[in-house]
């Protein structure tokens, strides 16, 4: 009987553990405009994440990778900022990076809209 009650709770804190850490998909606007990306912005345990080639893009910046450091560099005309792969979440084959680490390192202004779902970049 024990051991039956156990397996429940061990089954029980998976399932827990496993909704706790699904992702949510959030819509991404940069400057007024909604961006759409593919795989889909979403946030992961507080942070929110989207595709770094197309998320580098619509805020204007360029991204060249350094295949030996395993680090992006995003740069605009005047900043750049490093990102390195640890730093980001890997959906399928690509990687998604923190916006708000991005986006202010780049001179942005970031604001969360929860009433839409949404990442706001100025």
């Amino acid at each position: 009987m024990v051991r039956v009650s156990l397996i429940v709770v061990a089954a029980l804190l998976l399932s827990l553990s496993a909704a706790l850490a699904a992702d949510t998909l959030v819509n991404v606007y940069v400057g007024g405009r909604q961006v759409n990306f593919s795989p889909q912005a979403r946030v992961r345990n507080g942070v929110t994440y989207a595709p770094l080639r197309a998320s580098a893009e619509a805020v204007g910046a360029h991204v060249e990778w350094n295949a030996s450091a395993r680090t992006a560099t995003i740069c605009t005309e005047d900043r750049c900022v490093p990102i390195r792969q640890n730093q980001g979440i890997m959906v399928g084959s690509s990687m998604l990076i923190p916006v708000r680490l991005m986006s202010e390192a780049l001179g942005r202004e970031v604001t969360w809209d929860a009433n839409a779902s949404a990442v706001r970049i100025k």
